[in-house]
């Protein structure tokens, strides 16, 4: 009987642990993105000021999700894991709860962009987990010993999650869950029958540092901006498209000119933090694409001591589009074939050789190498904590 007992008790510590895994591996898969989540809950729950440690306090929640979730697979320190996996489980529990109550429009983000639930389905997988958790872990005594290879296990999960973190962070998300994912199309481009739709559109003008600019309804501006007026404008970008993401960016007099993306081959590089960009870098870089071929565009968020010829898009579009800061996104006739951190942009004959190829194949191949080395390591992470 007891022996019976202890084997439940394994068994929904091994699927929490599960859960825990997936859901802090799926997260530090993106850690910008995992950022992101965290600055809307400090929103909602009326702390700004924490805003910029988002990011660092999105991946060490992160990260310690993940390790929590090595340590329950594999049974190493069961007592200090109990408690660290109970105050997780009630401290989650407890703001679904409010979340649940609020109905804020946000999403969870309990397993990253990949998997999203609603604050219900959120609540409810809490449930579950404090129902296995009470199982597991009551009474609070009596835990087993693992075998010692588990703990060789654990020790050598533990660098390499560290290592996920710090690659993806470093360069861009192994799989792409956004919706400016390789092989989709802008909405902007050349096959779409703009002749057919009604392009009069009502806009909203808002004005920032003397600067006006036009606003649909589901793309208005942040607070620093100031409500000026309404008008009509010819707008057929603004259409919104559940199949084609929109990259909507303007001139410095406001006038929106989201069909250069998609005219032929063009590199964009997207800068969504002007101040800790890499300007001198990204000019080398977009001259170097000009030379190979392709149409440079610069896409930043309105802002001081950004060069000329840059065109102005905001702040959201341009994260989602490529989450490092200077990254370079290549589209070929709208459609996204690739994207690179500034420190992976292909150079010279690379580049080149890149541009010439069939813009299918380059996607595919860009696609499918990445997934390799996601799929790759969550396997090698499950085999090692599994089997060893």
């Amino acid at each position: 009987m007891k022996k019976a007992h202890h084997r439940l008790r394994r068994f929904c510590a091994v699927l929490i642990g599960l859960v825990f895994l997936a859901s802090g591996l799926l997260k530090l898969l993106d850690p910008v993105g995992t950022g992101l989540i965290v600055s809307e809950y400090f929103k909602f729950f009326h702390i700004g000021f924490l805003q910029g440690t988002a990011k660092a306090f999105g991946m060490g929640l992160s990260l310690l999700e993940a390790i929590t979730g090595a340590a329950l697979i594999t049974g190493v320190f069961r007592k200090t894991t109990a408690i660290v996996t109970s105050v997780l489980v009630l401290f989650f529990t407890a703001v679904t709860v409010v979340l649940w109550l609020a109905n804020p429009e946000m999403d969870c983000g309990c397993f990253g962009e990949a998997i999203h639930l609603t604050h219900a389905q959120t609540l409810l997988k809490n449930l579950v987990l404090l129902a296995l958790a009470l199982v597991a872990f009551l009474p609070f005594q009596n835990f087993g010993v693992p075998r010692k290879g588990k703990y060789v296990a654990f020790f050598l999960a533990v660098p390499s999650l560290v290592f996920a973190l710090w690659y993806n962070h470093r360069h861009l998300p192994m799989i792409d869950f956004t919706e400016f994912a390789p092989g989709v199309e802008l909405f902007a481009s050349l096959d779409n029958d703009y002749q057919e739709m009604d392009d009069k559109v009502p806009t909203f003008i808002y004005e920032r540092d003397g600067q006006r600019g036009s606003f649909s309804l589901n793309n208005l501006p942040d607070s620093t901006w100031t409500f000026v007026g309404v008008d009509t404008l010819s707008r057929s970008g603004l259409y919104k498209s559940e199949a084609k993401p929109v990259l909507s960016f303007r001139d410095a007099e406001g006038t929106y000119e989201d069909e250069r993306a998609v005219l032929g081959k063009v590199m964009v590089f997207s800068v969504y933090d002007p101040a800790k960009a890499d300007w001198e870098r990204i000019g080398s870089q977009a001259a170097e694409a000009r030379s190979c071929g392709a149409t440079p565009l610069l896409l930043t968020v309105p802002g001081e001591n950004v060069p000329q010829d840059v065109y102005f898009a905001d702040y959201k579009p341009l994260i989602t589009l490529n989450r490092a800061n200077g990254g370079a996104t290549y589209f070929n006739d709208g459609e996204l074939v690739a994207k690179w951190s500034p420190r992976d942009v292909p150079e010279g004959s690379d580049l080149k050789g890149l541009l010439e190829r069939d813009p299918v194949d380059v996607s595919t191949e860009f696609t499918v190498q990445r997934r390799i080395k996601a799929q790759g390591f969550a396997l090698y992470l499950l085999a090692l904590l599994m089997l060893l």
